[in-house]
């Protein structure tokens, strides 16, 4: 019991700031080129852990400490570094809808 008790205030440390979302990237053209910028600019976000593309999905997976930077952020800052179409996608929101489109 006494190990336990560490062993419990050390992982929930550990996985405390940890949040997954999926945001949708529309306008991907290729599955090399394509998803080489996005992968490159979301893990170059301080607070990304990492981040997984699926080009055939037109999605992205992104693993974050949210508490060095939000979901909507990463949402901003790849609409501003790109030229796709991204939104957060609406079953990984918990309480509002963040989208975020360039204007053409």
């Amino acid at each position: 019991m006494k190990l336990m008790i560490p062993i419990l205030f050390i992982s929930s440390i550990l996985f405390a700031g940890d949040n997954t979302t999926k945001v949708k990237v529309s306008g991907m053209m290729c599955s090399y080129s394509c998803v080489s910028k996005v992968n490159t600019v979301v893990k170059n976000i301080d607070g990304v852990k990492s981040c997984s593309v699926d080009f055939d999905k037109g999605e992205a997976t992104v693993v974050y400490d949210d508490e060095k930077v939000a979901s909507k952020d990463i949402v901003n800052i790849l609409t501003k570094k790109t030229d796709f179409k991204v939104s957060e996608l609406a079953d990984d929101i918990k309480s509002n809808k963040t989208t975020s489109e360039k204007p053409i």
